[in-house]
């Protein structure tokens, strides 16, 4: 019997969101899956009703057994062991898994990552390249090891960035990327026969943690970099500011020549425009404090007398 068929069937796939569902389904179609560690359910919404990750229901439809550690703890790590794992495969799990737990698994455990490594190392890679106008992008498949995202290269696939492309759709597309070379390289892996490529730490560049107040507009900046946030933060945090005294998220834009102060509106034909540090912003989609997403035109006509 060789590696792989003796690997098989071993693999235990850590993730929790969107994002790891393509990559969790590619291994569920090649039957390689035995076991699936995502986080426990949340409370989500106003009324804080407990909800499931994306992954847990995938695995709640297709039969895979789940764990849903709290703690990645003694108990747990006594029921990951009788799964005698042949790798991981982490996709955006969502925690820092200890090494204690990646030394269970009898080759080295592997990830998927959103950019072209050693190029946005961290935790925020898809937001990061829209914040600096990227036109390219990519996924790598990496092993893990002691450093965040600093690992040996498997394989790597680039992706353009479409001009108007948010965060949402970038990362919904890269994920069937990161599926797509996961399902090429997976069986090489398991059998030995990929070259590992260490990654150049003097290429590397770094992103960090996104919070709630980066969201926050200062219209001084260059039109171009505000759109950029806008795209980056949709759907959270979302790009903010007030209009007169109204809270506002920006959800959609396009940068248009017109010269308005910076921060100042204007409105035409229902269109809305905001001045900033060089061009304006024709704004397209947004969100007053206590509403749902309107398009501008339903803005102007309820809130025109309010700017």
């Amino acid at each position: 019997m060789n590696t792989s068929a003796k690997l098989s069937k071993r693999i235990i796939f850590w993730g929790t969101p969107d994002f790891a569902v393509p990559s969790l389904k590619v291994l569920h179609q090649m039957d390689l899956l035995v076991a699936v560690v995502t986080q426990p359910d949340k409370p989500a919404g106003r009324g804080k009703k407990l909800v499931s990750s994306p992954v847990k229901n995938f695995c709640l439809e297709n039969n895979i057994d789940i764990l849903e550690p709290v703690q990645l703890d003694q108990a747990f790590i006594d029921d990951l062991k009788k799964y005698l794992p042949a790798t991981y495969v982490v996709v955006a799990y969502g925690k820092i898994i200890a090494q204690e737990v990646l030394d269970l698994s009898e080759l080295i455990p592997i990830n998927i990552h959103p950019s072209m490594l050693p190029e946005l190392r961290g935790p925020s890679p898809i937001q990061t390249a829209l914040l600096r106008g990227f036109d390219t992008t990519g996924v790598s498949l990496m092993q893990l090891d002691k450093k965040m995202d600093h690992g040996p290269i498997l394989g790597q696939i680039e992706a353009k960035i479409e001009p108007d492309e948010n965060y949402l759709q970038l990362s919904e597309r890269l994920s069937e990327v990161g599926a797509q070379i996961l399902q090429e390289k997976i069986k090489d892996y398991l059998s030995g026969k990929i070259n590992p490529l260490p990654q150049d730490d003097d290429r590397a560049t770094f992103c960090k943690l996104i919070a709630k107040a980066d969201g926050k507009i200062d219209w001084s900046k260059p039109a171009q970099e505000i759109n950029n946030m806008i795209r980056a933060y949709n759907p959270w945090p979302s790009a903010y500011a007030k209009l007169g005294d109204i809270d506002i998220k920006f959800f959609e834009a396009k940068v248009v020549d017109k010269d308005i102060e910076a921060g100042q509106t204007l409105v035409e034909n229902n269109n809305l425009y905001i001045g900033t540090g060089d061009k304006s912003l024709e704004i397209l989609q947004l969100q007053p404090a206590g509403k749902g997403k309107m398009k501008t035109a339903d803005f102007v006509r309820g809130y025109q007398k309010y700017l």
